[in-house]
This record gives C-alpha cells, sequence and structure tokens, in this order.
C-alpha cells in the first residue's frame, strides 16, 4: 500500500512510519499544513489538491498518489480536515476516521453531546457559555466537588476540580469574564485514575491505566507524571469503548473512561482522534502494527471490490458505526452548517443538561 501520514509531528510518528515500512509498505509524512486546495469554477468541478515538498512547484497529489492516509493530527484540524476531507470524498483514497469525527472530537461538548444521545454513559455534564448560576448548576449536577473544563485542550492542561463554594464561585467568575465556553462535570471517585483506550475498528487493541502518583491530584495524565499500566478490560467496557468511538465517527481512536469505585460504573470522559503514543512504550506493545494490520485488511476488501467510498466504507464494523455513518446521515451535514456558521452547535448561551437519563 501507499500510505500518508498526516501530521504536522514528524519526529512523534516516526515509529508509525517505521512501522509501515517494516510491514512492507510505502510510507510518507505529510504535514497537513502544507496542503493547496484549488477549488474550480466549472460546474463539472475540477477541483485540485496540491502539497509543498519543497520544490519550486507544489506536488500535485491524485487519486494514484495514495491508498491510504492515517490521521495524527494534532493542530491546524480545521485545515487538516479539509485537506482529509478532499482526499476521502474527491480523491476516494481510504482514511479509517471520518474527517468530520475529527473535527469533532476537538470540541469536548461536541463529543459529550454526541455520546448522549448515542446513549453512551457519561457524567452527568452541563455545558454553558459564561455560567453565572452558581447554586443552580451545583443542584443540578447533584453536589460538590465538580470538575470544571474547557471545550478545547489536553493533557489536563484546561480541567479543574470546584470541591468548596469559594472556588465554585471564583471560577464561575472567572468564566464569566473571560466568557468562555465550558463544561461543569459531575465528580466520579476512580482514586486519580482512568482508563486509556485504544481502539481500533471493532476491537480495544491496547489498554492502560493511568494513575496520579500524587493522590492529592485528580488528574491521571502520563503528561502530568502520572504512572500507567497495560490492562484488559471487560467484554463489557470493551464494548463500551469501541462504540463510543464510532459514534463520533471514529475506527482509530483513544478514548479515556472512568470507573466509579463507588458504584462500578463507567463513564466515557473524552474521545482523541489523536491519541498519544507513550502508551506503547509503558506498555511494551507497538499498537501501529495493530493499526497498519487493520488497514491492510480494509485494503484487500477494496482490492476484491467490496470497497465503500472513503472514510464511509461501513464492512466489517460494528452496527453503532453504522447508525453513526449511514442512518444519521444528516449528522455530519448538520456540524458542518454549524461550523460554517461558527455556532457553538445546539446549546445557546446558558447551559445544555447532558446524562441526565443515563443514571
Amino acid at each position: 500500500m501507499k500510505i500518508a501520514i498526516m501530521t504536522s509531528s514528524p519526529v512523534e510518528n516516526q515509529l508509525l512510519v517505521d512501522t509501515a515500512i517494516k510491514m512492507g509498505h510505502e510510507c510518507r509524512i505529510l504535514d497537513h499544513r502544507k496542503f493547496y486546495m484549488l477549488l474550480s469554477e466549472n460546474k463539472k468541478g475540477f477541483d485540485k489538491l496540491f502539497y509543498d515538498n519543497g520544490g519550486d512547484e507544489p506536488e500535485h497529489i491524485t487519486a494514484k498518489s495514495l491508498d491510504c492516509v492515517i490521521n495524527r493530527i494534532g493542530s491546524h484540524i480545521d485545515h487538516a480536515v479539509l485537506a482529509l476531507r478532499f482526499m476521502t470524498e474527491n480523491l476516494g483514497v481510504w482514511c479509517p476516521n471520518n474527517p468530520y469525527g475529527i473535527l469533532f472530537c476537538s470540541n469536548k461538548s461536541w463529543t459529550l453531546q454526541r455520546l448522549s444521545s448515542m446513549n453512551i454513559p457519561i457524567p452527568r455534564t452541563l455545558l454553558a457559555i459564561s455560567p453565572n448560576h452558581v447554586k443552580w448548576s451545583v443542584d443540578k449536577i447533584g453536589s460538590l466537588p465538580l470538575i470544571l473544563k474547557t471545550n478545547r485542550g489536553s493533557k489536563g492542561k484546561t480541567v479543574s476540580i470546584l470541591d468548596t463554594k469559594r472556588s465554585a464561585n471564583s471560577m464561575f467568575e472567572f468564566c464569566q469574564n473571560l466568557n468562555l465556553s465550558v463544561l461543569i462535570e459531575e465528580y466520579i471517585e476512580c482514586e486519580s485514575s482512568d482508563i486509556r483506550a485504544w481502539v481500533i475498528g471493532d476491537r480495544v487493541a491496547l489498554a492502560m491505566k493511568r494513575t496520579s502518583t500524587d493522590k492529592s491530584d485528580f488528574k491521571a495524565n502520563i503528561s502530568r507524571s502520572g504512572t500507567g499500566v497495560r490492562v484488559t478490560l471487560s467484554p463489557e467496557d470493551e464494548k463500551l469503548c469501541v462504540d463510543a468511538a464510532h459514534a463520533v465517527g471514529l475506527q482509530i481512536g483513544g478514548v479515556d473512561m472512568l470507573k466509579s469505585t463507588k458504584t462500578g460504573e463507567s463513564f466515557i470522559v473524552e474521545i482523541n482522534g489523536n491519541a498519544g503514543t507513550r502508551i506503547i512504550n509503558i506498555c511494551e506493545h507497538n499498537v501501529f502494527e495493530d493499526l497498519i494490520k487493520f488497514c491492510e485488511d480494509h485494503f484487500k476488501k477494496r482490492s476484491t471490490g467490496s470497497k465503500g467510498t472513503g472514510a464511509t466504507d461501513t464492512q466489517g464494523t460494528s452496527a453503532i458505526t453504522k447508525t453513526s455513518m449511514l442512518l444519521d446521515e444528516n449528522f455530519f451535514e448538520n456540524l458542518e452548517e454549524a461550523i460554517k456558521q461558527k455556532a457553538n452547535l445546539s446549546f445557546p448561551l446558558g447551559g445544555l443538561l447532558l446524562g441526565g437519563l443515563l443514571r
């Protein structure tokens, strides 16, 4: 196969390139910031995709240039999704992930709203812009402590715990002053740990339990000096993680799950379209081999005539994937329209409560 890795971080993804080459494929890095997309004025459409490879003129990327593109997008997501959409829809190049799903996962509110609508358990959550009803918000979620997050951010950098009335009042005022769009989330007691699951197709290829080394810190991110250990998920939790990824249009992604130490319940809190790679060294398993194998299997199906159209091919996928990508065909169209209008999807100034019927 001729594989492209779409990323602006070549060093961090060199193992993926090396793995693909070792498994007998051609592989190249395509930095999504270097794409040109020419949109034709012709009604029949002669749109073209070009790539700055350092030459005097950009390289023309055609349908014969690539068989598969794997997204590892961490920045400039809007432009990357445009290029990825061009590849999958205009050129017919296959990508395991729906381009809109990648964009979708970059916004925590969009992700949780989608999961809630698909009956996937999430913590009880209030979505709001500049929230100013502190007591009411606390009552709606349940009680202190609460978790407050911004819509965008990674590695736990924009996540806070509100464990007193004073901290709640202070943080709400802070959000008002900056006009922030935030998530106010139920606190799940899980002893400062969570689960990161790498979903590939219809299974969890690798799962790791992350635990904070500082018991006073509720964040378990490895990037914050947390520790990790490989774990095997129960069939129920594996299905939950797979369904969560598929619900937002991803067949490859990192799903973050909390396990309540009080009730034993599992909750999905985030989905990553560009999951971190530290799990590979910690768990001593190269999950990229599973990823390339998944792409190989799909390529074989397409080569024998069993192929769909780009990222919307649903052969061999779960029922919830088909619901997400086929039966709910207006979902991504509505998302596109919301993006065009620079809307905050469907929740207005004030708030939207999620997860109320899931407990």
